[in-house]
């Protein structure tokens, strides 16, 4: 159940510094137009720095407008960037010469799309997630499109009648399915066997935080009004990796659903909590 308005913040992903990179930290591959890709800048409104390496504190050796088409004619690893496409070590470099992250970069794939650049070292293997925090995400899957969003809806123990009525007037109390915070009251008890507090609001009170940017698999994701103080919360959502989010929320569409996420979208808290530690 949530305090505030039921209505979300759609998607608008700000327009956040975007580091890209250019001239080479390892020498490329001179690949055939055929091994070569594209891919379509997206920053919402920012100009992306080219940078003359894969990190952030590469010389900036030119720009991209949003929206601009590049053609990457190999990809290497780099720093790690958090940008419209979630956090990514891969980087782009650019035909016209320079290095992009490909964190903001729609490629159409979150894999490679193009060959690894000559003397590329693939990173050494990251953590495996931890068991509960897969049953969380296969918990929050396991629901997907299969009940309404209902203003106080739902608990740990699955989907419940909600209550009346929600700041708009609606009366839920004979909708049987989720509110965001009854979803996530739900998924953490069937996947971590954990119990969680029934609004958003004391959701983020009961912590622990940890600084947006940090974001991994299994962290709560907040909302709040446009002063993104906690008082001002009223949505939160699971976050499942790759820059998607699963949530609970009365939208056209399967009210219980995944979709792209951004940390740039409007009213989105800078910390997540972490229930699985």
């Amino acid at each position: 159940m949530q305090l505030l308005s039921t209505h979300r913040r759609r998607l608008a992903t700000a327009a956040a510094s975007v580091v890209l990179v250019a001239a080479p930290l390892v020498s490329t591959v001179a690949a055939n137009a055929a091994d070569t890709a594209t891919g379509r800048v997206n920053t919402s409104g920012a100009a992306l720095k080219v940078r003359s390496a894969p990190t952030t504190s590469s010389t900036v050796v030119g720009t991209r407008a949003d929206g601009a088409r590049v053609t990457i004619t190999c990809q290497t690893y780099g720093q790690q960037v958090s940008g419209t496409y979630g956090s990514s070590t891969v980087w782009d470099k650019l035909k016209s010469g320079g290095y992009v992250s490909d964190a903001f970069v729609k490629t159409g794939s979150d894999g490679l799309v193009a060959p690894l650049c000559k003397g590329t070292t693939p990173p050494p293997p990251t953590h495996t997630q931890s068991a509960k925090v897969t049953a969380t995400i296969a918990a929050a899957k396991g629901m997907l499109g299969r009940y309404p969003y209902s203003w106080g809806g739902g608990n740990a123990f699955g989907p419940t009648k909600g209550i009346c009525c929600s700041p708009s007037g609606i009366d839920d109390r004979n909708t049987v399915g989720f509110d965001c915070s009854g979803f996530m009251e739900y998924v953490f008890h069937k996947g971590a066997g954990l119990r969680l507090s029934s609004t958003s609001r004391s959701q983020y009170a009961d912590g622990p935080r940890v600084p947006i940017s940090q974001i991994k698999a299994g962290d709560m994701v907040f909302w709040s009004s446009s002063s993104r103080t906690a008082s001002g919360i009223h949505h939160v959502a699971l976050y499942i990796g790759d820059g998607k989010i699963a949530e609970a929320n009365r939208v056209s569409g399967p009210d219980i659903r995944v979709r792209a996420f951004s940390r740039g979208e409007s009213g989105v808290m800078p910390y997540v909590v972490r229930p699985i530690r």
